[in-house]
C-alpha cells in the first residue's frame, strides 16, 4: 500500500499559485476579444442606437402612435442631405431592429415599392416621390441627420408621417469620435478610394526581395555622345 507524503507549506503555496496563473491565463485568452478598444467602441455604438430608439418610442401619450407602422431610411448628412454613409445606414438599420424589439411593426419598404429612392436630392429620406395615397396615415418614416465635428457627431432622429409630416417623434444622441466612428461616418466616395489605396499595390524599392533596375537602356537616354549606364545586380 502506497503512502503520499503530505506536501509541504511551500510546496503547496507554489502549487496554488501555478494553478492561479494557469487559470488567469485561460481567462484572459477567453475575455481579450471582449477587452479590445475597438469591440468595445462598436459595443458602445449598438447602445447608444438603443438610446435613441428609447427616446423616440418612450415618451407619452402614445395614441398618436397606434396602428403607425415605421419606414426606415438611411440617415444623412446635415451639411449636405443627399449624401449618406455607413453610419448612416448603420443607424437605420439598427433602429429597424430595436424597433422591432420593442413590438413596433417596421416595413421595409424597398421590397414593398411604396417609396421610390432617389439619392440625388436635397432632402432627408432621399425620397423622389412617396406613393403612399392620401389618407393612409399609417405609414411614418424613420429619418435623421448627423454632423461629424472634431471630436463628437451629433445624431437627430424623427419619426415623421408620411402623408402630411407631422412629427410624432425625435431623439438625439452626441457620439464621441471613435475610431469606428470616424471611419463609418467617411462618405462613400471618401470610403472607395481608401479602400482602392489600401488595395493597390505598394511599389518596391531597388533590392527589396531581388528587386532591380533593368539593364537595358533607351534610346532616349543617349545624348551628345554620352550614354547613361545603370548599375544592376
Amino acid at each position: 500500500m502506497l503512502h503520499m507524503r503530505p506536501l509541504s507549506k511551500p510546496r503547496l503555496h507554489l502549487l496554488l499559485l501555478l494553478l492561479a496563473a494557469v487559470l488567469l491565463t485561460a481567462c484572459g485568452a477567453r475575455s481579450s476579444g471582449a477587452n479590445d478598444p475597438d469591440y468595445v467602441d462598436a459595443v458602445e455604438l449598438k447602445l447608444k442606437c438603443r438610446e435613441l430608439a428609447d427616446q423616440m418610442l418612450a415618451t407619452l401619450p402614445n395614441e398618436a402612435l397606434q396602428g403607425v407602422v415605421a419606414l426606415p431610411t438611411a440617415f444623412v448628412e446635415e451639411n449636405n442631405r443627399s449624401a449618406s454613409s455607413p453610419l448612416g445606414r448603420l443607424i437605420s438599420e439598427a433602429l429597424i431592429y430595436e424597433f422591432n424589439q420593442r413590438g413596433f411593426p417596421v416595413q421595409e419598404y424597398r421590397l414593398a415599392g411604396k417609396i421610390t429612392i432617389s439619392g440625388n436630392r436635397n432632402d432627408l429620406a432621399f425620397l423622389n416621390n412617396v406613393s403612399i395615397p392620401v389618407g393612409q396615415k399609417w405609414a411614418a418614416l424613420i429619418v435623421g441627420t448627423y454632423y461629424v465635428d472634431k471630436d463628437a457627431t451629433f445624431v437627430n432622429a424623427r419619426l415623421v408621417r408620411a402623408t402630411d409630416g407631422l412629427v410624432l417623434r425625435t431623439g438625439q444622441l452626441v457620439l464621441v469620435n471613435t475610431g469606428i466612428v470616424q471611419r463609418m461616418s467617411e462618405g462613400d466616395a471618401v470610403a472607395s478610394a481608401r479602400a482602392a489605396a489600401a488595395a493597390a499595390p505598394k511599389p518596391r524599392k531597388y533590392g527589396q526581395n531581388g528587386y532591380y533596375p533593368p539593364l537595358y537602356t533607351p534610346d532616349s537616354s543617349l545624348s551628345s555622345g554620352s550614354l547613361t549606364i545603370r548599375q544592376g545586380k
